[in-house]
Parts: C-alpha cells; structure tokens; sequence
C-alpha cells in the first residue's frame, strides 16, 4: 500500500519495501521522523531559494543579481536532491519551511519584504527565477524517474526517491546499513509488523485531531 507523509505526501512503495528500510532503524527512529524527513527533502529545492531570495532583498541587491544568487541555490538544491546528497543545514531549513509550503505563504511573504526593500522590479526578478527554476527540477526529476526505469524496469518517482535518501540520512545518523537492498528475513512481515503498527497507530491519532 502507498503511505504519506504528515502533509499527505504519497509514497507508492509495497509495504515490505518501505517498512523493511523503516523497521532497520526502529524503535531508534520511528516512521513518523523519516516521513518529515521526506517532506523536508522535498521541499529543500524550494526551502533554498527562499531564504536565498530573503537574504538578497535584505542586502537590498541588484535585480539581477536577486536572480542569480536564487537561480544558483535553487540549482545547487535540484543537484543534491536528485544525487541523494543530504546535509544536516539544509534538511533543517526544509524542516522549517515545510511548515508554511504549500499555503502560498512563502510566496507572499517574500514578495512582501522584496517590496518594502527593492521594489517591484526585484520582486519579479525573484518569481520569474523561481519559476524558471521549477521548471528545471521538473525536467530533472522525470529524467531521473526515465532513467530508473530504464535501469530498474519501473520508474522511480520523486517522492519515492527522497524517502529513501530520508532513510539513508537516518541510517547514517544511527550507523546502520544504508543500502536499499533488503534481505529475505527483512522483507517478511514479521520483521516490519511492529514499525507498520506504529505507523497505523500514528495515523490514527492525526486523523482524531483532524476530526475533534
């Protein structure tokens, strides 16, 4: 079955593949942590530019040069997302901008200090890098997915991929395995039963505070 993140990030992985990784790492780790992790990773691409933007608007740069600075960090993002690379900086800033993604407040809040400080023109400079930017990312990602297909005989989707670099983060923190590769006795349920009751337990309790 697919499992999602706190924010409802889906991941389409089977469940011995997911929960076996997870399982390495509990109760050390539980499920919920590497499912922020996720998020955090998704949103480091975007995490990257904003703060970038923010910290040109406050050294009051150029137009031109408010682009460049958020084309090159949203870039240098695209590269270490889709190569596995995690530092410890950069998840925390994708842990702290997680919160407000996806609520357009990112948006209106940088569009808001780029205003009082440069004016419009450094404003659009910075929406137009990032769009531009997006759409690098797009590319990039579906020709990951291509060539894991090609590789592996089924895409790998984005979200797919940054689960497991979340994984692979936790395990180099504890100092376990970081390979993907699962044994048999790892895959069998009676291995993952006690992360995959965590996980459901865990869920439950979101969707009581969702409803009171």
């Amino acid at each position: 079955m697919a499992i999602y993140t706190p924010q409802g990030l889906k991941i389409n992985l089977d469940d011995s593949t997911s929960f076996g990784l997870m399982a390495r790492l509990y109760p050390e780790v539980k499920p919920d942590s590497i499912l922020k992790t996720t998020e955090s990773i998704s949103v480091m691409t975007s995490s990257l530019g904003f703060f970038t933007g923010i910290l040109c608007f406050v050294l009051r740069l150029s137009p031109s040069n408010i682009g460049i600075c958020t084309l090159f960090s949203m870039i240098i993002g695209i590269l270490l997302t889709n190569k596995g690379i995690v530092w410890f900086p950069f998840i925390q800033l994708g842990a702290l901008f997680s919160h407000i993604y996806g609520i357009f407040l990112p948006t209106i809040i940088a569009t808001a200090i780029g205003l009082i400080l440069t004016g419009w023109a450094g404003v659009l400079s910075y929406l137009l890098t990032r769009f531009v930017a997006s759409g690098i990312a797009l590319i990039v990602g579906m020709g990951f997915a291509q060539h894991a297909a090609f590789k592996h005989g089924h895409a790998i989707s984005t979200a797919e991929r940054n689960f497991f670099n979340a994984y692979r983060y936790h395990a180099f923190q504890l100092g376990k395995s970081m390979s993907l590769e699962l044994s048999y006795q790892e895959l069998q349920e009676t291995f993952w039963r006690e992360t995959h009751t965590d996980y459901i337990q865990n869920d439950q309790k979101k969707q009581l505070r969702l409803r009171s």
